[in-house]
């Protein structure tokens, strides 16, 4: 049971910013809260998945909306970036202990023996790592909850005072942030630093939690959504990749077993840098028209009334 992308009605983009923005944020703590209830379940394996995509879509959607972030306290956003950051050893263990259940035949009968002694330990860690997370984060997240929606649910009620529509501040918003990534993917080398690696992960994840809510209702914004999943993907690979290459160096008692495994892991990481820099010489410029696209369409149309538009430069300078 996945969670659902929230789709924003076309009725949304023209309300006020904070307004529409504090609507989606909303919409994402729904799904966090759903999927909160999910996790005393031990048999639902993605009960913890969907928790912290939920999690990071209204960490995205906050963190993009100054106005809408800052009606929450310091406090309130550290908690929820705890929430974020508390999951991180379960997922890793769950990954690493996937790598290598699916890379069984590339070794030896010898090694194989071996590795599933660190196997068998990654697996107790990631059964460590999610009973206490369970336990812990319905608790932590049943109290953050309830002062999370007062908040927002008060934005609904603050007057808009002329402010412009959600149309603008997501276009303007897109954009930024698909300055960013293209920024960060510069960076992406093989030997490139982890920390650059995964910031780019992030940039893209924000550009993409960004675009969702109105992806099917612009030309081109599906495609830009499978285009983000597919970069995810690679930096993903390379990011767990890392962490595996940690866990392996932790093993290094089990001598031969572990050498080769980290020159399958090597090998593999080499091929995703390969291929990030073959894919994204054709598709990071077609991302970019299709962003220029999108914000295009979500700009103000003749339609919109004056009271919502931004004031053009002149109107800017005749009331300063």
């Amino acid at each position: 049971m996945a969670t659902a992308e929230f789709t924003a009605s076309p009725e949304l983009l023209d309300l006020p910013a904070t307004k529409a923005a504090a609507q989606i944020a909303l919409a994402y703590l729904d799904e966090a809260t759903a999927a909160a209830l999910r996790l005393a379940d031990r048999s639902d394996e993605e009960a913890l998945h969907d928790f912290r995509v939920a999690i990071r879509r209204l960490r995205v959607t906050l963190r993009a909306y100054p106005a809408v972030q800052d009606t929450l306290s310091r406090k309130q956003r550290r908690r929820l970036r705890k929430l974020a950051r508390y999951t991180n050893p379960a997922r890793n263990a769950e990954v690493q202990v996937a790598w290598f259940r699916d890379r069984k035949t590339r070794f030896t009968q010898e090694q194989r023996t071996e590795l599933d002694r660190v196997r068998t330990r990654l697996r107790a860690r990631r059964r460590r790592e999610l009973t206490g997370a369970q336990r812990k984060l319905q608790r932590w997240f049943a109290k953050l909850e309830r002062k999370l929606r007062r908040r927002l649910e008060a934005v609904q009620h603050v007057p808009a005072n002329r402010e412009a529509p959600f149309r603008t501040a997501l276009a303007a918003t897109v954009a930024r942030q698909a300055g960013e990534l293209n920024a960060s993917l510069r960076a992406v080398r093989p030997g490139a630093p982890a920390a650059d690696v995964h910031a780019t992960r992030i940039a893209a994840k924000r550009l993409r939690y960004l675009l969702e809510p109105v992806a099917v209702g612009v030309a081109g914004g599906a495609d830009a959504i499978e285009r983000l999943k597919g970069l995810q993907g690679m930096l993903g690979a390379l990011t767990d990749g890392h962490e595996l290459k940690i866990a392996l160096e932790e093993e290094s008692r089990h001598g031969d077993a572990v050498t080769a495994a980290l020159k399958v892991l090597q090998a593999e990481q080499a091929e995703v840098f390969t291929k990030l820099g073959q894919d994204w010489s054709q598709a990071g410029p077609k991302l970019q028209q299709q962003v220029r696209t999108i914000t295009q369409q979500l700009r103000p149309s003749a339609k919109t009334p004056p009271s919502m538009r931004q004031p053009t430069r002149r109107r800017r300078e005749a009331t300063v």
